[in-house]
Formats: structure tokens, sequence, C-alpha cells
């Protein structure tokens, strides 16, 4: 039987979750019913909502500005930024100066009411800021923390800076993923490193939450992002361990599959993705593409044979999809065994009728972006209540008063005095610092 409660429900964490990484854990932890609040300030502006105080109009006519709702860069631009929307949604944010002994000193009694504190600044700022584990462990014992700065903290790089182009880099994911006739500064980022550090975190804290119940303490957890995405070229370390073999880059090739990767199809940039794992499925392939004597052929007959002759086959099935449909040829595959699916453009993902059907996106009004589509949620759990319809992500300092006042309890002549001191406030600074 379901209580009608999100499996998270009661957990209570806290965040400076930043960028893509921090943002994506906390929404997870935020659609599987956790209380999260990000703790920002108006003191320093928080990377994932802003890195300017004020957008100059080459910035904001530019791709950076396709992130702000009608590229509208006027006071308030921050409350209107798509990846802090889409990630932070059904999240809380309080604005604590913990630059000053007050902040922190609030801070200290929030961890006092919290299960879990995220962070993913760069190396040394929790130090700086007097937020580090040993002091957060001594305020709260049953306190969970996970810190997952882009190298980890420990060892000959905790102290470089980086984001998920140069985790991808570092790990090797950027070499592996290149295309085979061009060098490596053609390859775009990914930024993979991002949501998949992030989603090692949500897992993380639920672990450790789990633990607590059996030892009644917090703990430390670490996580380095550039470690978290070199399990993703696995294949390529143990082929060079066993075999003293280099990948490099192989684009959209596999390293058992023949024919594999992407096709051209009929109309203006339009393609489709198709894998071949088997000498069945290259037989069926085959017949859909209207060349059922290619399957014969001694140079394609076999996987092992297929693969010598990778450039051969990807060169025959590139002339003859041309002539389909990329979505009535992935229909045409996908019925005869063979994976495959057309390339999305954004504005078709929206309207994925299997996407819709499954209820993926979810309408979100949020006070100051409007009402749009998000997707989401990640996991689907039968006996426990789902979280949609979401809560759009907060404005900066919107619960202020609920976590200052009704969590800890302060008067409302603090809560004036701590307004008037800008300690907290719900927009930036002039002199608010990156």
């Amino acid at each position: 039987m379901s209580d009608g409660k999100p499996p998270l429900d009661g957990v209570r964490v806290l965040a400076q979750g930043i960028v893509w990484a921090g943002p994506f854990a906390t929404m997870i932890l935020a659609d599987l019913g956790a209380e999260v609040i990000e703790v920002e300030s108006i003191q320093h502006l928080n990377p994932t909502r802003t890195n300017m105080r004020h957008i100059p109009d080459v910035v904001m006519q530019g791709i950076g500005g396709s992130y702000y709702v009608n590229r509208d860069g006027s006071e308030g631009f921050w409350d209107r930024q798509a990846w802090f929307n889409y990630a932070k949604r059904g999240c809380k944010s309080v604005t604590l100066d913990l630059g000053s002994e007050t902040g922190r000193e609030l801070f200290y009694e929030l961890a006092r009411h919290a299960d879990a504190f995220l962070e993913n600044n760069a190396a040394g700022v929790v130090e700086t800021l007097g937020v580090d584990w040993d002091t957060l462990h001594r305020v709260n014992p049953r306190l969970v923390m996970v810190r997952f700065p882009g190298f980890g903290i420990s060892g000959p790089y905790a102290h470089h800076k980086g984001y998920g182009t140069n985790m991808e880099a570092i790990a090797g994911h950027t070499m592996v993923r290149g295309y085979r006739d061009s060098d490596a500064s053609t390859t775009p980022a990914s930024l993979h490193g991002d949501p998949n550090a992030g989603a090692h975190v949500a897992w993380a804290i639920q672990a450790a939450l789990l633990a607590r119940e059996r030892t009644g303490q917090g703990q430390l957890v670490e996580i380095a992002q550039a470690e978290a995405v070199t399990h993703h070229v696995a294949y390529d370390l143990l082929d060079y361990a066993m075999n003293g073999r280099e990948t490099g880059q192989r684009g959209n090739t596999h390293p058992a599959f023949a024919p594999y990767g992407v096709f051209r199809c009929a109309g203006d940039d339009r393609w489709i993705a198709l894998s071949v794992p088997s000498d069945a499925a290259f037989v069926s392939l085959c017949g859909v593409l209207g060349q059922p004597a290619l399957a014969h052929d001694e140079r394609f007959a076999t996987g092992a044979a297929r693969l010598r002759n990778r450039d051969a086959i990807d060169a025959l099935v590139a002339a003859a999809t041309p002539a389909h449909d990329a979505q009535a040829l992935a229909t045409q595959l996908q019925a005869a065994g063979v994976p495959a699916a057309p390339l999305a453009h954004q504005q078709e993902l929206h309207e994925d009728p299997h996407l819709r059907a499954r209820g993926f996106f979810s309408p979100i009004t949020h006070p100051a972006a409007g009402t749009h589509l998000y997707p989401g949620p990640l996991a689907k759990l039968e006996r426990t209540g789902r979280v949609p319809p979401f809560t759009p992500a907060p404005t900066l300092g919107q619960h202020n008063a609920y976590v200052l006042k009704e969590l800890l309890g302060i008067s409302a002549e603090r809560y004036d005095q701590l307004v008037a001191a800008q300690a907290i406030g719900q927009a930036y600074l002039e002199s608010a610092t990156a």
C-alpha cells in the first residue's frame, strides 16, 4: 500500500550545488521528495544563475542570452535562467552571507536541522567559509556531507579548477569520442561529466543516510567528478591494460558492431542512428534497405568480417539511407528487429508522442519565467507518491522567511535587522561578485 508520500519525504538537504553537476543532484533528490534548500547569498553570484551582475547586450543577444526567458536582461534576470529553473525545480532558496559571522552562525543552526549538505565549490571554498566537514560534524554529528569537486579533495590535482569539458578531457572521454578523420579540436563538449556526477551524488547521499540508520552517525562522502566519468571509458582502459592498445578517436563506430552509427536520410538535416549487433540483424537491415544480396557478400557475412570491412559497409549503408524518411525507416527497422531511431530536434522532443504518452513533460509556472514544459522525473515509483506536479525553482532568497522564521525560529524584529544589514535579501547587491 502507498501512504501517498514520495520516498524521500522528511529528508532535508542543504545545498551549494552549482553549475550543472550540483543542480542535477538536487533535482533528483527534490524529485524524490526531499526538501532541498539551496544556500545562496546576495554578496556572491550563483554561477548557475549568472556570472555577471549586469549582462551586456552583446552577451544577451548571443548564445548565452538564450538561457534567459525572452533574452530579457533587466533586473531580476537571474530568476529567469533556464538552467537554474530546470534543475532547481522543487527546491527552496535562502540567502546567507557565509563570509560573515552572522551568516555562518545561521548556517550552523540550519545544519542542526538538516540531514545532509552537498557542495561542489572549488577546492578550499568551504574551509575558507568555515563550513568544512570537521566543523559541521561537530555542529551535527548525524549530518551527511557530500563533497564533489572536479578532481576530489586529495591528490596532486585537488586544487585544480574545472568544468565538464575539463573532466571529460582528463578522463580520456573527449579523445575516444572524437571524429576519426580529424583532431580533438573539432570534438564538441558534451558536458557529460556534470549530470553524471550529479547522479552519483544523489545515490551516495541516500546510501549514507541508510548507513546512518545503522550507526546513528553521519559521514563525509567524497566524489571526484573526473573519476566518475572515467568509468564511462572503462572499455578503453581495459583494452590498454590487457592489450597495450590505444583506442584513439573512433567517431560514431562501435568496438564490436558494424554497421553502427548515424546516417543521412531524406530531407534537410535528417539522420538515423542504427546498430547491427548480430548477423540476423544485418540480414534484416539489408532486406529493409532493398539490398538483400549484401547479406551474402563474404565481406559482410559475419560480425568479424563486417568489422574488418567497416568502412565499406558503412559507405554502402550511407548510400542507401538518403532515399528513406528517417522516421519511416526507423519504424521499419525496429519492426525487423534492428535497433534504430531518428535523430530528434528539440522541438520534436517536445512533440514526441511516446514521451507525451508517458507523461514525461510537466508544465511548471514560474513567477518570473512563466509557464514551460519541463522534463522528468528520472524515476517513477509504483508504491510511493509522485512529486509532479512540480513546484517551480525558487527565486533568489524566496524562502528566507520560511527558513529563518519557521525553521530556526528567529523573531520578526531580528529578521528585519538581517534584511536591513543586507545579510539576507532577494536581489544581488550591486557589489556582488562571482
